[in-house]
């Protein structure tokens, strides 16, 4: 039972201090959840002074894990659904990628950690399977932002077309000092631009104190051929001071 009460702390104490009205209601729940999913797994009945026979435990055994697991899964899906209307919550964007990561459905637990990170959230164990940089490598130098498409533009943008992001020194060269491209289809959708998106090392979102970013459709798939004109950039942004920027492309 101890070891489930850990297990359940590693999860998810780091995120409890800020998030206290929908953590700590998670964590009333889950806590039991997972002790007893935690002892049902790894529980040794010779421990606890009884005697079982094997083949008779394991579907008693099974079936109770099953059914800890469908729990856990039904409060992740009520999670899911109130960063729906509230997406820019980062800390729970965190949680949702460590239910998970725990559940073992990795693809989701990737893109819930891309979104935390997106937003200033970190966590070492999970970046190993986000391919994102740590937050080592971003703390410096980082541009976080969301894209999304107006009214009119969705008329026009295909799932297939692709949208770059890019960042430009107000004082310097036009070559982009970071470039994010991802598919159309993902929009709307957080972004994060920093020094490991780099086109060359002489050319770094880090060496400069201003940039402007711009947001752009492109149906070719190369960044300087925009659809239709279709883009949205920036006022020009001081790195330093960590904005996060609403661009929207019409």
């Amino acid at each position: 039972m101890a070891m489930g009460f850990s297990a359940f702390g590693f999860i998810a104490a780091p995120l409890l201090k800020n998030n206290r009205g929908l953590e700590l209601a998670i964590a009333a729940i889950a806590l039991p959840l997972f002790s007893a999913g935690m002892y049902l797994t790894v529980a040794s009945p010779q421990a606890a002074g009884i005697e079982q026979t094997t083949h008779a435990s394991k579907p008693a055994v099974a079936a109770s894990r099953n059914k800890t697991v469908g729990s856990v899964a039904g409060m992740v899906d009520g999670l899911a659904a109130r960063l729906k209307d509230n997406p820019d919550d980062g800390k729970s964007w965190l949680l949702l990628a460590r239910y998970y990561q725990h559940l073992d459905s990795m693809a989701e637990a990737k893109e819930a950690y891309e979104h935390a990170q997106s937003l200033g959230e970190y966590d070492e164990a999970l970046t190993a399977i986000s391919g994102l940089p740590t937050a080592a490598a971003t703390s410096t130098a980082q541009i976080l932002g969301n894209v999304q498409l107006s009214d009119k533009s969705k008329e026009i943008v295909l799932p297939t077309d692709t949208v770059f992001i890019f960042a430009r020194a107000v004082d310097g060269p036009p070559m982009p000092v970071a470039v994010l491209q991802r598919p159309a289809s993902d929009l709307p959708l957080d972004f994060l631009l920093n020094d490991s998106q780099a086109m060359s090392d002489a050319a770094k979102l880090s060496n400069h104190e201003q940039v402007t970013v711009t947001a752009r459709i492109s149906r070719s798939g190369i960044a300087t051929d925009a659809l239709k004109n279709l883009e949205a950039k920036s006022e020009p942004v001081i790195v330093a001071e960590n904005r996060r920027l609403n661009l929207i492309i019409e």
